[in-house]
């Protein structure tokens, strides 16, 4: 049970450390952005029509002050934080959950089909290694 608990509370400081480098690496691209250091300000152009009443240029910008900062880091946090997690788990119990399944499977197959051969095999080789009983008088 201790074991368990270990195992327990690093995965949950695990899970807290990429999330903080989720929000770091999330922070550090929109504001790079923000600075035009990135060229993830120059997008491509589209536009929101509500009502009639045309929205153009809704892009990340001091108008929208510190919500608007705070959900771009928001949004681009639970992408990264995607990406560094449940990516890797998508992966691992869709992709090498099966694969280990059938490598147990096949290995079942040939242990199965190998037991009739190597019967005689470890019957000889038990032959030359026991010791002769000595007859009791």
């Amino acid at each position: 049970m201790n074991t368990f608990l270990r195992i327990l509370r690093l995965s949950g400081w695990l899970l807290l450390g990429l999330l903080l480098v989720s929000l770091v690496v999330a922070g550090l691209l929109v504001g790079l952005s923000q600075e035009g250091l990135l060229p993830f300000h120059d997008a491509g152009h589209w536009q929101v029509v509500l009502d009639d009443e045309v929205f153009e240029g809704l892009a990340l910008s001091s108008e929208q002050g510190f919500w608007g900062f705070f959900a771009a880091v928001a949004g681009v946090a639970v992408a990264v934080f995607c990406l560094l997690v449940v990516l890797p788990l998508v992966l691992l119990l869709g992709v090498g959950l099966p694969m280990v399944l059938v490598g147990f499977a096949l290995a079942a197959v040939v242990g199965v089909l190998a037991v009739p051969l190597l019967l005689p095999v470890l019957l000889v080789v038990w032959l030359l290694r026991r010791q002769p009983v000595a007859a009791s008088a």
